[in-house]
């Protein structure tokens, strides 16, 4: 972009191939042959939840169908997929759960493939450890979220255009496809007109003194968007859409879950904490997708901690939220058993409180000894006591050995507790008195090296980063290995290739520097979120 001959190039390039696509839809209206269709026609989705005045609603003729976007996705209301979204359906009289509910939808060739792929590669690659029961409905909610929120659509549209380009750019060796980034920016400009028109709806009808429908809908959005800017490596964007989904959970969690406007059947089991004993579509996957949702965004908040530096911002839910004992379990999200996320947003905290107590010119240790000691309790019960469920420990030759069961749970768990050791010294001694992780750091690379399948490696990034930190200096080329290769290092996701430098440059420094802290090293990556 330096206004030269190259983006003169690129610039007719793009003019060449929007003239030419033009012609193409223009010449495909003219045609008498119909366009491949996916009819979709489910039952009433309402019942048997909703109360037999709401099923002669479900009669009404539906109106929006979800989009092709050939031609006027952007005008026409006829095609709008997102009946939640448009100012008609978030009137009082419009708010039922289920607007799509006997609607036909039409879905144009290059979209299906666009959608499969996402389904079947790009969801798969963001949660590499969901694997959904039965009782779920398996990843049922996801699609159902996908065929009835217009902007969730295109945004997952855009992602995987995005994934096909890429992969074909890796795959031939070769320029990557103009076409492919056309498609990918056409669908995430639809996605973002689209939710500008939703906000605008959701304003009004705020002020109305109503519920705004498909916030779960919405929610999946704002998750799409950080992940989109996160793969395409676009700076810090995604921080904008975390605190966006931050600012949804607080409102969701304050009305009891009410803004949603969920079914009355699923926010009593959401509120009450209860599991999921009864197989209703409906419920099952409202349940099913808010609790994914809402524990990915705890998630990544707790993530994005450890490098921006400071406290969760939801760790005020943490203790509900991702105790012991709730159904929200992010080891079914991200592979990593609630206690210790919730250690680690503790931790944070701690960074947050010992920052804010330097610029003021009074930190002192003892202020926050007794909260280092609880944590570090917890911690090392887990890694010296067994009190992780699924492994035993052996002693052999004065070290201690770890038998793995198949749970691969087990291992993320294991190895994130170590990491969350490692985290709390240096939140609380910086790069000091590292003889004194002497024991955490060897268990930790005897446990990486021996024990941790490839294929979990990719869910070990966080944990890769805060140990690798900390390395030897003998073992630093496996870290060097472990980010300059697949499975961690993948070209689509463009934030990854990030993580080698930085750790680099800490290797460095700590050499170098006798006084380098840990708030240096924060210095180093305050837009980096290690998913």
């Amino acid at each position: 972009m330096d206004h030269g001959e190259k983006e003169r190039a690129i610039a007719n390039s793009i003019k060449d191939i929007v003239k030419q696509t033009s012609r193409r839809k223009a010449s495909s209206q003219l045609s008498k042959k119909p366009r491949p269709i996916v009819t979709i026609a489910p039952k009433s989705l309402n019942d048997p939840v909703e109360s037999s005045s709401s099923s002669s609603e479900s009669n009404r003729p539906q109106g929006p169908n979800p989009p092709s976007d050939h031609g006027s996705s952007q005008q026409d209301d006829g095609v709008n997929m997102l009946q939640d979204g448009s100012a008609d359906s978030l009137s009082p009289e419009r708010h039922d759960h289920h607007p799509m509910t006997g609607a036909i939808f039409s879905v144009s060739a290059d979209e299906s493939i666009l959608l499969m792929h996402f389904l079947d590669n790009v969801f798969p690659l963001q949660y590499p450890m969901y694997k959904p029961g039965t009782l779920d409905g398996g990843r049922g909610w996801l699609l159902t979220l996908l065929l009835r929120t217009k902007p969730l659509y295109h945004a997952t549209l855009a992602v995987s255009a995005y994934y096909r380009r890429m992969t074909i750019l890796a795959e031939n060796h070769q320029s990557s496809p103009v076409a492919g980034l056309i498609e990918q920016e056409k669908h995430l400009g639809i996605c973002l007109t689209e939710f500008q028109r939703i906000l605008k709806s959701v304003d009004q009808s705020v002020r109305k003194g109503y519920c705004p429908s498909n916030g779960l809908g919405i929610t999946a959005l704002v998750v799409q968007l950080i992940f989109f800017e996160l793969f395409t490596g676009r700076g810090n964007a995604w921080q904008i859409h975390l605190c966006a989904g931050v600012n949804m959970y607080h409102v969701a969690h304050e009305t009891k879950l009410a803004s949603l406007t969920l079914a009355e059947k699923s926010r009593v089991i959401l509120c009450d904490e209860l599991p999921l004993s009864e197989d209703v579509p409906l419920v099952a996957e409202e349940v099913a997708a808010f609790r994914f949702l809402n524990g990915t965004i705890i998630w990544i908040d707790i993530i994005s901690s450890i490098t921006v530096g400071r406290a969760p911002q939801l760790l005020p839910y943490h203790l509900l939220v991702i105790s012991s004992d709730s159904q929200t379990k992010l080891e079914d999200i991200m592979g990593c058993k609630n206690w210790v996320m919730r250690q680690i947003g503790r931790i944070s905290a701690l960074q947050e409180r010992k920052t804010q107590a330097l610029q003021q010119g009074h930190f002192a240790y003892a202020e926050i000894e007794q909260t280092v000691a609880d944590i570090n309790r917890e911690i090392q019960c887990a890694l010296t006591q067994g009190s992780l469920e699924g492994f035993s420990f052996s002693e052999r030759d004065s070290a201690t050995i770890l038998s793995w069961t198949s749970d691969p749970t087990t291992i993320v768990t294991y190895i994130f507790a170590y990491m969350a050791s490692i985290y709390l010294h240096l939140v609380t001694h910086d790069y000091q008195k590292l003889q004194v992780l002497d024991t955490s750091i060897s268990g930790a690379m005897r446990v990486l090296k021996t024990q941790v399948p490839t294929q979990l490696l990719p869910t070990l990034v966080s944990p890769l980063y805060v140990i690798g930190s900390v390395a030897r200096q003998e073992d630093e080329q496996f870290f060097r290995n472990i980010f300059s290769s697949p499975p961690v290092l993948d070209p689509l996701l463009q934030h990854r290739a990030r993580i080698l430098p930085i750790l680099e440059e800490i290797w460095r420094r700590r050499r170098g520097t006798p006084s380098f802290t840990w708030k240096d090293a924060l210095e180093l990556s305050p837009d980096l979120l290690l998913l």
